[in-house]
């Protein structure tokens, strides 16, 4: 009731599209996934509409968005995103009752465990961290579903331990636990691992153990085997979060939870159930400080912390219940009690979750919107790029129009899941280029500042034909660029075409590819991409390359400044193309000539009409058609049939298995 007090029914089941930070750029996805994927049998693919085409859940969490996507059946898409998006949120609290009651904790203190995780969610400290409402708000609610389902994990592990039982169960929970995120993942096996640390039973709970953990890692190969052997293709994010205060990890509002704990942990301090609560809060902190070493954002493990220190405050009253006359009193008194505490906490969630929920088309700005959209759709084809701004938050979202593919049905270059694809880094730099304030995610990589003379072939690298403007200072720049025409004003947005560029996402190259040799391509391409020399020549790289390779190219280089340019003689090329969702078909008379595709690269691309599939800087496709037609299609590698048959021999066991237990249960 306090959790509808703020998520209003008449909001969440509103026909609008949700926005707010992050969020409104995975409802595409969601929509994606339900017409494209699913009636295809599958939930992973391609989609081209951001960074130059990128693989959809092959590095991002698929739970929640099928979650959606089957619920669409039944209800509008709208509805059906929003009641999953606050999912973690109502689930986090029911979670918290049954895992202490699993704990055996005596009534009333799973009662009062849940009251307490209320001061968890409404903690405003932070919204980007995870777990919270504001974070789930801001687009993290595959996180704080996990975070619910991993305290419920915490719950049922250790019973079944305890029991010996509840295999499948936990099995299920570890697979549900890895398609909601990968921290609630890993820290599913780090909460196994508790149960090693002990002499007495250590041989029965690594049995249990290893088939727990053995039978969820067979249902989750389909997803988790192409995952691990793509992630030389995608673009890490490794940063130590800057924590300015320790007021932002025990904020004001969760400051009694950690006194209440420090007391629980005296009280029962020779309980096993108490150990296990500071295994889980130690080993969330070392993973904190090891984080960026292993190759992870370290502030996404606090969350951990902060949740089980409020709820293992609750066990303080274990020592007291037998003194206490009227339990059954206890759990009103301390809602109250806790509710009291939260309010005068609470600031803006409420303005935040009717912001998200009121949708874009709540906005005032939304008939603005529509016109953008609305005259994109009618000018493509090629991709648009807009100028990154704080103001487009009028719409919704400073990402806005990162839904482009989806109001305009046009293909953009910035999106949400900026590690997924090899051409994030690019996709960046240009946005430092043609815009006045550049967000610049990843620091390994260097940026520039407005310069649209400079960007112009670059824009044209990555086949883009419109560019949207809001600043003074990027209209000043665009109206001196011979490139760049006004096609269209809608208020204080400006629309440029990029008029030396046709829309082509096939064209044939003009210089002699180059065979480039390096021990870093990502960083070496992003530098000559950076550097503006030398752009029209095809810099292909193939890690080992063979002797049918090297005769194939002639060039070779391994320096950027040092880079042969030869001319290519070939006639006058002819090329009609044919851009699907996840399929490129064109036809060329340059047959043996290299062409390219500006399409990120990726392994799962094949290839009808050419020997094979190169890849060439920035981070596209070169091919040389032994035809006149040529299909590129995403397909499947050898790691998806392996994962797909796992996955289907761990299915096959839990179906035997409840089969067998109808079985037994039918005879007594």
């Amino acid at each position: 009731m306090f959790l509808f007090s703020f998520f209003t029914p008449s909001m969440l089941f509103s026909l609008t599209t949700t926005t707010g930070g992050d969020t409104c750029s995975h409802y595409p996805t969601a929509v994606y996934l339900k017409e494209v994927f699913l009636p295809q049998g599958r939930i992973m693919g391609w989609d081209m509409g951001s960074y130059a085409g990128f693989p959809v859940f092959y590095h991002y969490f698929p739970l929640t968005f099928v979650l959606m996507a089957l619920l669409n059946f039944i209800i509008p898409m709208q509805i059906s995103f929003k009641l999953i998006s606050v999912l973690g949120t109502f689930l986090l609290p029911v979670c918290v009752y049954f895992s202490f009651k699993l704990l055996k904790y005596k009534f009333p203190i799973p009662v009062i465990a849940a009251a307490f995780s209320l001061a968890f969610l409404f903690m405003e400290a932070n919204s980007m961290w995870g777990g919270n409402i504001p974070s789930t708000l801001a687009g993290e609610y595959s996180y704080s579903l996990g975070l619910a389902l991993i305290v419920l994990f915490f719950g049922t592990l250790y019973d079944g331990i305890e029991n010996k039982n509840k295999i499948i169960l936990n099995a299920l929970l570890v697979a549900a636990l890895a398609f909601c995120h990968g921290y609630t993942f890993i820290f599913s096996g780090v909460l196994g691992l508790f149960f090693l640390f002990v002499r007495k039973g250590w041989w029965d709970n690594f049995k249990y153990l290893f088939k727990v953990y053995g039978l969820a890692g067979l249902l989750i190969s389909f997803w988790f085997i192409p995952f691990f052997f793509n992630i030389p293709w995608v673009t890490s994010y490794v940063t130590r979060w800057y924590i300015e205060s320790i007021f932002k990890v025990i904020p004001l509002i969760l400051i009694p939870f950690l006194l209440l704990s420090i007391a629980a942990l005296f009280l029962n301090l020779f309980e096993r159930r108490s150990h296990y609560f500071v295994y889980a809060i130690f080993s969330s902190l070392v993973l904190y400080f090891i984080a960026p070493n292993i190759g992870m954002l370290d502030i996404r493990w606090i969350p951990f912390v902060q949740l089980f220190m409020v709820i293992f405050s609750a066990t303080v009253l274990n020592v007291f219940l037998d003194e206490v006359e009227f339990p059954q009193m206890l759990p009103l008194i301390v809602y109250l009690m806790v509710i009291l505490w939260i309010a005068p906490n609470v600031t803006f969630i409420k303005g935040w979750i009717k912001w998200n929920y009121e949708g874009f088309e709540g906005k005032k700005s939304w008939p603005l919107f529509q016109q953008i959209n609305g005259y994109l759709e009618k000018t493509g084809p090629g991709r648009v790029v807009y100028e990154h701004s704080p103001d487009h938050n009028q719409f919704g979202s400073e990402r806005a129009f990162e839904n482009l593919p989806y109001f305009a049905h046009r293909d953009t270059l910035e999106g949400l899941y900026m590690q997924s694809s090899i051409s994030s880094p690019f996709v960046f730099y240009i946005q430092s280029a043609v815009s006045k304030v550049c967000s610049g995610p990843f620091p390994q990589y260097k940026y520039t500042n407005l310069n649209l003379p400079a960007a112009i072939s670059l824009l044209e690298k990555f086949n883009v034909t419109h560019y949207i403007v809001k600043s003074e200072q990027a209209k000043k720049q665009a109206k001196e660029v011979l490139q760049l025409r006004l096609e269209k004003q809608f208020g204080d947005y400006e629309i440029y075409r990029l008029t030396s560029n046709d829309g082509s996402y096939v064209t044939a190259v003009d210089y002699e590819p180059v065979l480039f040799e390096t021990q870093d391509w990502k960083m070496d391409f992003f530098n000559w991409f950076r550097m503006g020399r030398a752009l029209g020549v095809p810099l292909v790289y193939i890690k080992d390359p063979d002797s049918q390779t090297e005769k194939k190219f002639k060039l070779k280089a391994s320096q950027l400044f040092d880079i042969p340019q030869v001319p290519l003689k070939q006639p006058k090329p002819e090329i009609k193309e044919k851009m699907g969702k996840e399929d490129i078909e064109f036809t060329t008379n340059l047959v043996g000539y290299p062409h390219l595709i500006k399409v990120s690269y990726h392994p799962n691309w094949q290839v009808e009409g050419a020997d094979k599939i190169y890849l060439v800087a920035p981070s596209f496709m070169l091919v040389y058609p032994n035809q006149n037609k040529v299909r590129l299609y995403f397909g499947k590698t050898v790691y998806n049939y392996i994962g797909g048959t796992l996955s289907l021999a761990g299915l096959t066991m839990v179906l035997f298995s409840g089969i067998i237990f109808l079985i037994n249960a039918r005879k007594k």
